[in-house]
């Protein structure tokens, strides 16, 4: 079997390097400022908080694509007074767009655009995406707009953050590894879209996901069996299962989620499954490695030559090296306050 230091290894190598936290965190402290400061917004801005992968210590590194460098966006709500019988999706983001761009040279913005529910910002060395929430309604549910349609959607950012932590604190700190290692394997294997991600895949990771296994090559596998088995009635039928929104009650995270994207990723899931289970049983560290390529690709790392030092794997890293937090991150973690 693969030895786990080099799964540790693999995992600490996928995790946002701590100059990739420290750009993120300036751009949106710098986000944050602005619209606090600016003369015709500020009075609308009830608080500013960060949600998103990154706040859920869930986020994977940048990666370049050619010219292009694919970065994780940050994810920034802007919480407004309002009642969604009463307020405009499109005049909430204009209003949040036009205080984006004055600051836009302040800010370092490279791009700025106008997406279904937030504006996406590119910044020099991070990216963006700040939302209008509507502030908590009767239900104790934010509201998240959609300027095309006018529609508001229920929504809770910041239990998604707290069940994310949940579900870490429930696998001994193997869920946020466990979760990158996912992402990345998304990211490595395209489908015919980017669907499932995220946090739906992070829902669909806690219900499958071991509390016991410590050798993070064998969760995986065991994640990806548990995966195909529970979700084959949906294969057959072309489907997207529905996945309650831990937040929501009555709400479907994989909403949207079409049957062919859903399909795409589940075939490759089948795979990885199968490929997992070879590289296990594989005792030739040097084909197992092949194995585990094909699903993580080039970064996940090659045997130890005989002789060689190996870091032992506590040295390696701790499944929560993102931060100096703890196993099971605080519900505001301080590296992002």
């Amino acid at each position: 079997m693969t030895p786990n230091a080099r799964f540790t290894e693999f995992i600490k190598d996928i995790t946002p390097s701590d100059t990739t936290v420290a750009n993120c965190q300036r751009a949106h402290t710098s986000v944050r400022m602005a619209l606090l400061n600016d003369d015709t917004f500020k009075g609308r801005v009830k608080r500013v908080f960060l949600g998103g992968s990154y706040k859920r210590f869930t986020a994977i590194r940048p990666t370049k694509k050619g010219e292009t460098t694919e970065r994780p966006d940050v994810d920034l709500y802007v919480v407004i007074e309002g009642h969604p019988w009463f307020a405009d999706p499109a005049e909430l983001m204009d209003e949040l767009f036009a205080a984006l761009n004055r600051a836009r040279d302040e800010l370092g913005v490279t791009k700025i655009k106008r997406n279904r529910c937030s504006i996406a910002l590119s910044m020099n060395k991070a990216d963006l995406d700040v939302s209008v929430l509507l502030d908590r309604q009767e239900d104790d549910l934010f509201r998240i707009g959609n300027r095309n349609t006018g529609e508001w959607y229920e929504t809770d950012p910041e239990e998604h953050t707290d069940w994310s932590a949940a579900q870490n604190a429930r696998c001994s700190g193997r869920f946020n590894p466990m979760t990158r290692m996912v992402k990345w394997a998304r990211r490595q294997n395209k489908t015919v879209s980017r669907h499932p991600k995220s946090f739906g895949l992070e829902a669909l990771i806690a219900p499958h996901i071991s509390e016991m296994e410590t050798h993070y090559g064998q969760l995986f596998h065991d994640w990806c069996d548990a995966f195909v088995n529970a979700y084959s009635f949906e294969r057959m039928l072309g489907i997207c299962p529905s996945l309650q929104d831990p937040a929501v009650p009555g709400g479907n995270i994989l909403e949207g989620v079409t049957g062919d994207e859903f399909c795409a990723y589940y075939d490759k899931i089948k795979k990885h499954r199968d490929d997992s289970a070879k590289a296990l049983e594989e005792g030739d560290q040097d084909k197992a490695t092949d194995y585990w390529r094909r699903i993580f690709g080039d970064r996940f790392p090659k045997a130890k030559q005989s002789g060689q030092s190996t870091k032992s794997a506590a040295a390696a890293m701790s499944p929560l090296s993102f931060t100096s937090a703890k196993a099971a991150p605080s519900a505001r973690p301080a590296k992002f306050a």
